[in-house]
Order: C-alpha cells, then structure tokens, then sequence
C-alpha cells in the first residue's frame, strides 16, 4: 500500500528538512499564496520495514544560481505572476553518495 503525503514549506525560509521513506516520489507542487507557503505532495509507501531518510531542500527563485551538484526536484509556478520557485535536494559534491529525491514531472 501507498498514500500521498503533504508537506508545507514556507516561502520565507530557503532550507527545508523532510523525513522520507526510501522509494517515494514527488508528485505535485503549488503555490499557497494565504499562508505564504509551498505545498508539496509525496507518494510514499506504507509499509513499517521501509527505512526513512531526511532530506535537505533548498527552494530557489527563478535566475538564482544553484550549486552545480544540487538536484533538482520541482517547480511551482506563481498564480497571477510571471514567476516561479524551484525546489532543489541539497547534496554533496561528487565523489560522495547521497540519495536523491525522484519526482515526476
């Protein structure tokens, strides 16, 4: 068995932690423009032996630079503006293994 999980992340804050279970994917992401935050939407599976992990995400606007080993995760486009924010997994440089978030796109 599955669901789908909601996390909020504020606008205001550019570094997020999430716990995850291994095998999750990201399905959608939006603007909440009451609560000035970003939701985001993460199918996870519901099985007890699956391991979680925390995860480091760094939301990113639109011609900000982004470390060249970060990976990214997602978009949420403004509703009544031309931008956007971009949501990005903090990882290490290479040579060092890390998990990555998988989303749909």
């Amino acid at each position: 068995m599955k669901t789908v999980r909601e996390f909020h992340l504020d606008l205001g804050q550019p570094m997020h932690s999430l716990q995850l279970p291994e095998g999750f994917v990201c399905v959608n992401a939006a603007f909440d423009l009451v609560r000035r935050q970003l939701d985001l939407w993460v199918e996870v599976p519901l099985r007890p032996d699956v391991p979680e992990q925390a995860y480091r995400l760094k939301l990113v606007a639109s011609g900000q630079p982004v470390p060249l080993h970060y990976q990214y995760v997602t978009s949420a486009l403004h509703p009544f503006e031309s931008r956007a924010v971009h949501l990005y997994q903090v990882t290490e440089p290479k040579g060092e293994q890390v998990a990555v978030l998988g989303c749909a796109a």
